[in-house]
């Protein structure tokens, strides 16, 4: 596992044979919302540099105590919606139910659809890496879509 950051208040690793970035942070309060955004801007730099559309990101927020004060959040709306864009899939763990509400609120205020919040970090990894195997079949699919196959298909149908 390669360290891209760290500092007082986050950890930044590629796992490259799993193809997931996980973000893990301290239990260091930020002192201020300007400190939340210079450490996330820096985040920001690293994640820039990496295919994220190939990448899961795994975050770690169970560490740290839950900050829901209304000035922290808008101050820090715009640099939290940057750290999940662009990944394949993100995964979210929290340690509490609280904590699971507090980020799934934000979640829908930022409209990121593409983040799962979990209790379990094997749970978590385990979704983000059965997403990355979707984008790696979508991606190998030859053009029209489905892959081409001799084969009749054993898949039964399934009506939406």
């Amino acid at each position: 596992m390669a360290v891209l950051l760290q500092n007082d208040h986050l950890t930044v690793t590629l796992d490259q044979e799993r193809s997931v970035v996980r973000s893990t942070r301290s239990e260091l309060p930020y002192a201020s919302p300007d400190e939340f955004i210079r450490v996330h801007t820096e985040a920001l730099q690293i994640y820039e540099s990496l295919d994220r559309a190939n990448l899961g990101h795994l975050i770690d927020l169970r560490r740290p105590a839950m900050n829901n004060d209304p000035a922290f959040e808008a101050a820090t709306m715009r640099t939290r919606s940057m750290l999940v864009q662009e990944f394949a899939a993100v995964g979210i763990v929290v340690r509490t139910a609280v904590g699971a509400l507090q980020v799934n609120r934000l979640l829908r205020e930022e409209s990121n659809d593409n983040v799962v919040v979990f209790h379990d970090e094997d749970v978590a990894m385990g979704y983000l890496v059965e997403e990355l195997r979707k984008v790696a079949r979508r991606s190998s699919a030859p053009p029209g879509g489905r892959p081409r196959s001799s084969r009749p298909s054993t898949r039964p149908v399934r009506a939406r």
